[in-house]
């Protein structure tokens, strides 16, 4: 009977109780455990979209000792250099600098003779003209001007002071324009206190424009950083200016808001890093700038230079402000 007795116990499972604590410590140490591999994924993620950036920061470079200045933001030949559906436009930054990305056959099969949204290098999924962290890069393409724009997360600094990628904004303007290049020596301000290229996000669906890498016009760049399009990763409702912005249905949608416009001319430099965005400087360091920076509203733009903000100092190529630290 004792043997019996012994090999009943000795049988025994676990009791509901003892289970139900296992699971218990079970999941406890998932929730401990899942937010490390979390920020691990995100500090890798963001470690990535740096390196691109320093990567497109070289290529820039390497154009310049090429040709003797940046790339063009785009080629417009007719129409409204403003508006991205005048169809007549051309190549624009990112497309100039595929040799210099490792991206030499696309490169050799764009059709420069033809407007960019009739060539099919536009819809290449390009790893390097995109910041992981954000996964609307990933998405669809966007479907407006032609359609088939693969997404990208970089665009140029065009100017923080004017609307209209089209207009001569002169030593207000940043690193390039539409039929408009700038040289190193052009950048009175310094190349350490100017910055080329900032971070984008995707387009929230595949009517929005933003965020299309081979897009000629702000679908890869920012302008007009002042009033509702303001600092980084601004929440305003009205912050970007934008054509196609209601029938895509983004009217107030937070946090990328826009304005209807019948052109494109304000693009808010944006990331879904926290608290802030990368920025590329003109000397090819990437610095990651808080989306808290000292920003200004004076006269309804970037007004004289000893009034602006930080914000807009830093994307003026010579307009003699004293910048400091940021």
């Amino acid at each position: 009977m004792s043997l019996l007795r012994c090999k009943k116990s000795c049988n025994r499972g676990f009791t509901l109780i003892e289970l139900l604590v296992t699971i218990a410590i079970i999941a406890v140490l998932i929730a401990l455990l899942l937010p490390a591999v979390q920020q691990a994924r995100e500090a890798a993620r963001r470690s990535q979209c740096k390196n691109n950036m320093k990567q497109i920061g070289l290529a820039l470079h390497n154009y310049h000792d090429a040709n003797r200045c940046f790339p063009p933001f785009f080629i417009s030949r007719t129409g409204n250099a403003s508006r991205i559906a005048d169809a007549d436009k051309g190549a624009n930054w990112l497309v100039f600098l595929l040799p210099y990305v490792d991206q030499g056959p696309l490169y050799d099969q764009w059709d420069f003779n033809i407007p960019a949204n009739q060539n099919p290098g536009r819809s290449a999924e390009l790893t390097v003209y995109k910041c992981p962290t954000d996964p609307q890069s990933d998405g669809a393409h966007c479907s407006y001007a032609g359609g088939g724009w693969a997404r990208g997360n970089y665009g140029m600094n065009v100017s923080p002071c004017t609307h209209g990628v089209g207009q001569n904004v002169g030593s207000d303007g940043g690193i390039g324009g539409a039929n408009t290049v700038v040289r190193i020596r052009d950048i009175t301000d310094g190349t350490t206190n100017t910055i080329a290229v900032d971070e984008l996000r995707g387009g929230l669906n595949d009517r929005d424009l933003r965020g299309s890498w081979a897009m000629p016009g702000l679908g890869a760049g920012t302008a007009a950083m002042f009033n509702d399009g303001s600092a980084p990763n601004s929440r305003e409702p009205q912050s970007d200016d934008m054509e196609n912005c209601a029938i895509a249905g983004l009217l107030g949608v937070p946090p990328m808001g826009c304005f209807d416009s019948t052109s494109t001319s304000q693009m808010t430099a944006r990331s879904l890093h926290t608290g802030g965005m990368h920025a590329l400087l003109a000397d090819g360091s990437v610095r990651f700038i808080s989306e808290n920076i000292d920003f200004s509203r004076t006269n309804n733009g970037c007004g004289p230079a000893n009034q602006r903000g930080v914000w807009q100092k830093i994307h003026t190529r010579g307009g003699g402000e004293v910048v400091g630290e940021f």
